[in-house]
């Protein structure tokens, strides 16, 4: 049976969720001629994981703010480039690294980029490590990563005790910070492949406060505003069905509505975030998703990382300093393997600085993953404040710092929409599970009569090497939107 004869001349189609893949997707479809599209959104905002607020003197970016890979090969750039939106921004090119210790010491820049350096290759090369040295038994980062550290120690004997302790402290500290840009708990969470299957773009990574909701709002301007249904969770999805419409038309999928609505359709593209799959992947379906699929939504990756921002009446940092790092000297990455809630501050690694002043004001950016980003969640704006003031009184050794002007932390773990932040590919997971997820329902078996391409699956999680990313999301968009464009095509 050709499918494409069977066909309706104008599918009626919905997209579940309005970040960027979903909205990347929408476009796409209407451009191609495609008039019968509403997306869904369940927040008040479209955007997904790119959302702005009003903090200090501006707006700050509580989710996606870099572009990786600041080049012409990058969608996102390129989409940035033709809209002008690339003045404010600037690259991230190995940024001044101010490294404070607990003891009120200011580690040396040389010893800082030596390290740095170190820790960057172990992790970026940890399959390739693993592989020559026979770490049969490797299967994480972490693995790796406390095997190479194990070496450094023994090459370290020679140093001054206290540069030795700085040292640890520093591969300790560099690895929290690995965690916030993998969203993992822990390294020993990530694969060790992981690196092996992301593939970086060309070009430095671009800082671009401000940025990804300006792009969004370019994406928007050519989606109808009708299109877009805004406060509208989906409860289930039922599919592989046959409903009737008041016209008595059929439709293989109904979209049920928490607010009591349905909408038909015959095809749903879905750019959810995994941690909502991974929450409610057994009940949103009916039918059930396969179990290959179900095993590899649970399977994958998923984390928290959270911003911390930090307005101040006067900087405490030179003017030059773009990060500070925060080295625990007591500390080495064999001993702070366990999430510490009590202690959630020494799980903040860095903090940079946000620039230019003359628009932000003071501001300082933390970055947090894991347990303890969770568990900032629950806190108040006062406790953040209190604790992160005693804690740069302890670094500085500045007893009569003031008290933080202003707290922001942004809470993605505990929004019912994201239930976290981004993917990374875990230790239970392979690029294959990507592949799989991405995979659209009903399968093309042989004799099977099922209208094709019900369910597609679009989101950063969905792309196998550029998983994490706003490019990856908006890649995973188009290519769903293309599949439809393939499948209603006349060639």
């Amino acid at each position: 049976m050709n499918c494409k004869n069977t066909l309706k001349k104008s599918p009626k189609l919905v997209v579940i969720g309005a970040g960027i893949a979903g909205v990347g997707a929408a476009g796409k479809l209407l451009t191609h001629g495609f008039t019968d599209i509403q997306i869904v959104e369940a927040s008040s905002q479209p955007g997904g994981r790119i959302r702005s607020s009003l903090f200090g003197k501006s707006t700050v970016d509580e989710g996606a703010q870099y572009i990786h890979g600041a080049s012409g090969k990058n969608p996102i750039f390129q989409l940035a480039k033709e809209h002008g939106l690339l003045q404010d921004t600037h690259d991230r090119v190995d940024p001044e690294l101010s490294v404070l210790t607990n003891m009120q010491k200011q580690m040396d820049p040389d010893v800082t980029k030596e390290v740095k350096n170190l820790a960057s290759s172990i992790l970026k090369h940890a399959h390739l490590i693993a592989q020559q040295k026979q770490y049969t038994q490797a299967n994480s980062l972490a693995d790796v990563y406390l095997e190479e550290v194990k070496t450094l120690i023994a090459q370290w004997d020679g140093d001054h005790t206290d540069l030795r302790r700085q040292k640890l402290g520093l591969l300790s500290m560099l690895m929290k910070w690995q965690c916030d840009h993998l969203a993992a708990g822990s390294l020993s969470e990530v694969s060790v492949h992981v690196y092996e299957e992301y593939k970086h773009i060309e070009g430095h990574d671009r800082n671009s406060q401000g940025l990804f909701p300006n792009l969004l709002q370019k994406l928007l301007e050519i989606i109808p505003r009708e299109k877009l249904l805004l406060n509208k969770p989906v409860q289930q999805i039922l599919w592989n069905g046959s409903f009737e419409s008041e016209d008595n038309s059929l439709y293989p999928i109904k979209v049920l509505c928490e607010d009591g609505g349905h909408i038909l359709a015959d095809h749903v593209i879905l750019s959810i975030s995994l941690g909502c799959l991974k929450a409610n992947g057994q009940s949103l379906f009916q039918p059930r998703l396969p179990e290959q699929k179900l095993n590899a939504i649970q399977s994958m990756g998923f984390g928290t990382m959270n911003k911390i921002y930090l307005e101040f009446e006067a900087p405490f940092w030179d003017e030059n300093t773009e990060v500070i790092g925060l080295v625990w000297e007591e500390e080495t990455p064999l001993s702070c393997q366990e999430p510490n809630l009590t202690e959630w501050w020494k799980r903040v690694p860095v903090f940079y600085v946000v620039g230019p002043t003359g628009r932000y004001g003071h501001l300082l950016v933390g970055t947090i993953s894991g347990k303890e980003a969770e568990f900032i969640e629950s806190l108040s704006l006062q406790e953040v404040a209190s604790s992160l003031t005693c804690l740069f009184r302890q670094f500085t050794g500045r007893s009569s710092l003031p008290e933080l002007k202003n707290v922001f932390v942004t809470k993605w773990f505990s929004n019912p929409y994201t239930r976290g932040s981004y993917s990374h590919i875990s230790i239970n997971s392979t690029g294959d599970m990507i592949d799989l997820l991405t995979e659209p329902l009903p399968q093309a078996t042989e004799g099977n009569g099922s209208p094709m391409l019900q369910l597609l699956f679009a989101g950063e999680a969905t792309h196998r090497s550029h998983h994490s990313t706003t490019h990856g999301a908006l890649l995973s968009g188009w290519r769903e939107a293309e599949r439809l464009i393939d499948l209603y095509s006349t060639k």
